[in-house]
């Protein structure tokens, strides 16, 4: 049997990259391209991508020929991208992403790699939640500029009060959610991310397995949430997840290799294979790589002044906007509060 052509929008994706390497251009536009899916290899080249400076005129000085260091911007806008590889957060340079009028419904949380990142477009696509790991890249790297409106974000106020009540465990600004009220000058605080509500913490059993928040709910009895415990020492399945997610071997063993495992094993081994190809995942709380999320919360955040570009600080008073954060623990012991 021959080896199957590739896509044609892929082909054209290569030779869209391939030419900004030649050329050293560090604006790499694949918008509007068909893409369904991001082909093996495509992006990993710019990795190496070195922009080269303008030879205008004579006289040639020895600066010409040093290499700038790229302003890596990558446009991924208008294709119909499903979910994101892992290579496009090996890209440590990169600092402009534009994944707009795409169909993701998550971002994975190794967007935190990308730590040089400082504008970035994710609106109208159908995305419910963000990952904590872009307010982590605001608050610590150097994302200035987010945008991610449209898409259909959870609400804090979704239906009536008391429904509203039911996703917030607590309150971290007075229910009314205004800004800081100020005369003259913004303070600082006008500037920062406010920390509005945080949502009730959900947690896994050690197969991955969602318990339920409510223990009188229908679930059988080895469903019922025990007493949380604290430790936060990982398994023996958890550790061998994780070995086997970081293996490069791991890309070799094929589906048809699996046929007679157990079910939970494949289902173990198909989310290990989910967390390597989406570049990995470590813990919000303690940040140690994991595979199987054993907690999971929401954190509202209001980061007005980053959706608008840090054009101007909060007014005095106004209505805040929260933004949804799904924040991932590795442990029990990993919850709000808990961060080290």
């Amino acid at each position: 049997r021959g080896i199957e052509e590739e896509p044609r929008e892929h082909q054209i994706a290569r030779v869209i990259v391939n030419d900004c390497l030649e050329r050293g251009d560090d604006s790499v536009d694949l918008s509007g391209g068909n893409l369904r899916s991001i082909p093996s290899g495509l992006l990993r080249p710019l990795q190496h991508l070195t922009k080269l400076p303008a030879i205008t005129e004579p006289p040639v000085t020895e600066d010409v020929y040093t290499s700038l260091e790229p302003f890596l911007r990558l446009f991924l806008a208008g294709n119909a991208l499903p979910t994101l590889s892992g290579e496009l957060f090996e890209l440590d340079t990169l600092r402009v992403l534009s994944l707009r009028n795409n169909k993701l419904t998550a971002i994975p949380p190794a967007i935190r790699r990308l730590t040089m990142l400082q504008e970035v477009n994710l609106s109208v696509n159908r995305l419910r939640t963000l990952p904590w790991e872009l307010l982590w890249l605001i608050r610590k790297g150097d994302l200035k500029h987010l945008t991610v409106r449209p898409n259909p974000l959870l609400q804090i106020d979704d239906g009536d009060q008391d429904e509203a009540a039911a996703v917030v465990a607590e309150w971290h600004v007075p229910r009314e959610r205004r800004s800081c009220v100020y005369d003259g000058p913004a303070p600082e605080e006008a500037w920062a991310p406010v920390h509005v509500a945080t949502g009730p913490v959900r947690r896994y059993n050690a197969e991955g397995v969602l318990l339920p928040l409510d223990p009188d709910a229908d679930a059988t009895p080895q469903d019922v949430m025990p007493p949380p415990a604290a430790s936060r020492v990982p398994s023996l399945r958890e550790c061998a997840l994780l070995s086997l997610a970081r293996s490069p071997a791991f890309d070799l063993l094929h589906d048809a290799e699996l046929a007679g495992y157990p079910a939970l094993m494949l289902r173990l081994l198909r989310d290990a294979r989910e967390v390597r190809a989406a570049g990995g995942r470590s813990c919000s709380v303690c940040h140690r790589g994991f595979v199987l999320a054993r907690t999971e919360w929401i954190e509202w955040w209001d980061c007005s002044t980053y959706e608008n570009g840090l054009k101007g600080p909060r007014p005095s008073g106004e209505s805040l906007r929260p933004l949804p954060f799904r924040r991932l623990g590795c442990s029990w012991g990993c919850v709000p509060g808990a961060e080290v």
